[in-house]
């Protein structure tokens, strides 16, 4: 059940046990309160917040980040309500903004690199909580799940939404390795790198990530460069996006536009290729291989979010999203 982890949870067994050491994935061995002492859990970043709704709505602090009107409709009440609290991931200093909350654990999830090490330890040391960062690779994905599970004392809610992050995981892919390009933006102006997080749905796919060269995660890109680098598909993480392609003729000129490969991936309540890179990615995976949506829409909002999406909800989130055929 733990193999593949990079992280070991280890419990201290006594007459009144009261913590537990786990090594989590920076390689420290961090003592954290037994279950039953947790009540008030804060995610640093949003892939963090993703993943504890998944698992443990009711001790979730806040959203590090803004959430929409849209998204909170279609999320469970418990975590529709919840509020803003500090992003501790971001780039501004917000430990000393945790006084007021109290969190008995704070949560990170996602790459694990110097500076995200750093920030953990910095973060722990300065406030004396126990911080945790967990590997947020695709693949790892279910394990986290189930270790989370074990921390916060919620292991059957966590083992089902593993079970599902396992199935789909398991999907068999097509041959095809056709080349995308992925944007952000109501424009597209902003091209995602290969081989980063914010990409790793489509390196699983098999298919080829093209971006104009530079320096960062997000890359500036226009019509005509990406006219140059001419990929066989176009995935936009905006909704805009699809007026922009409707009423372009620039866009229009594009030969995955013209082949009708320029999509828009459903983002309420979060993107299905990113934004967040956590365990949201699962459906863009599914959805990619050349899954319904409808159907990935259903099940995905009633396991991982904890919430029945009604008729009109469903049709919101795909909002006129068809299946893929790479």
């Amino acid at each position: 059940m733990w193999q593949g982890l990079g992280l070991a949870v280890y419990l201290i067994c006594s007459t009144a046990a009261l913590a537990a050491d786990v090594t989590d994935a920076t390689g420290r061995t961090v003592t954290v309160p037994e279950p039953d002492q947790i009540s008030r859990v804060l995610p640093a970043g949003p892939p963090a917040a993703v993943l504890l709704e998944a698992i443990a709505p009711d001790l979730m602090l806040g959203w590090p980040g803004p959430v929409s009107g849209p998204a909170r409709a279609v999320l469970p009440p418990i975590a529709a309500a919840l509020p803003q609290v500090p992003r501790l991931t971001g780039r501004e200093e917000a430990a000393d903004k945790l006084a007021e909350l109290h969190p008995d654990l704070i949560l990170d999830y996602g790459d694990v690199t110097p500076r995200y090490i750093d920030l953990d330890k910095t973060i722990e040391r300065k406030t004396g909580i126990p911080t945790l960062l967990f590997d947020g690779s695709m693949d790892k994905i279910p394990a986290v799940i189930r270790t989370l599970g074990s921390i916060l004392g919620r292991e059957d809610r966590a083992e089902a939404v593993a079970q599902v992050a396992e199935a789909l995981l398991s999907l068999p892919v097509s041959d095809a390795h056709p080349t995308v390009l992925y944007a952000r933006g109501p424009t597209g102006g902003l091209a995602a790198a290969p081989g980063t997080e914010v990409t790793a749905v489509f390196t699983r796919l098999g298919w080829t990530v093209r971006a104009p060269k530079g320096e960062g995660t997000f890359r500036p890109v226009t019509v005509q460069a990406i006219a140059a680098l001419d990929p066989d598909w176009l995935v936009f993480a905006d909704p805009a996006m699809a007026d922009v392609l409707a009423h372009d003729a620039g866009w229009q000129g594009l030969r995955a536009v013209r082949d009708g490969h320029a999509v828009i991936a459903p983002h309420l309540p979060f993107g299905w290729v990113e934004e967040p890179p956590s365990i949201n990615r699962l459906l863009g995976f599914a959805w990619l291989s050349g899954r319904d949506p409808i159907l990935l829409a259903a099940v995905s909002n009633a396991i991982l979010y904890g919430r029945t999406l009604t008729p009109v909800e469903r049709r919101a989130v795909l909002q006129g999203v068809a299946a893929i055929h790479p």
